[in-house]
């Protein structure tokens, strides 16, 4: 938990955008790590981006064995942007199998994240992942 305060701190100290150039065709080079990607100025997308760093990295950060649609990868995430947050966060926090039978574990296989940073989390990957304006208008609808 501690980290995770440290992280949001950080993110109120240097304070970051979306930057578009990120996210392409098929996302940046090699596996994604939280430090090649930037700490959002929002407190949600802040936790989330601790979030990717604690759990979600390990799978779309671009581990190709699992199937996960890796961060950053417009086709990857388009369609699934498209689908809605709420989908996002259904299969986030209660696990889905896909059509490939590929599975995302009910919270990333992490049991101890809260649903906040659950949601987080796919606020995150949609933020970097070409929906910055989807991620952004959630919050602010929701706060």
């Amino acid at each position: 938990m501690r980290f995770v305060v440290c992280l949001i701190a950080l993110a109120c100290a240097f304070p970051a955008q979306a930057d578009p150039s990120l996210a392409s065709d098929r996302g940046m080079e090699g596996f994604i790590t939280a430090e090649r990607l930037p700490v959002p100025e929002d407190e949600v997308l802040a936790l989330g981006h601790a979030t990717f760093a604690e759990t979600c990295q390990n799978c779309h950060g671009g581990n190709r064995a699992t199937g996960a649609p890796k961060v950053t990868a417009l086709r990857a995430w388009g369609p699934r942007i498209d689908q809605g947050v709420g989908v996002l966060f259904d299969h986030a926090l209660n696990g889905f199998i896909g059509p490939k039978y590929t599975e995302m574990p009910a919270r990333g296989a992490n049991p101890d994240l809260t649903d906040a940073e659950v949601q987080a989390a796919v606020l995150f990957m949609i933020w970097v992942s070409g929906g910055a304006d989807v991620a952004e208008t959630y919050i602010e609808t929701e706060n």
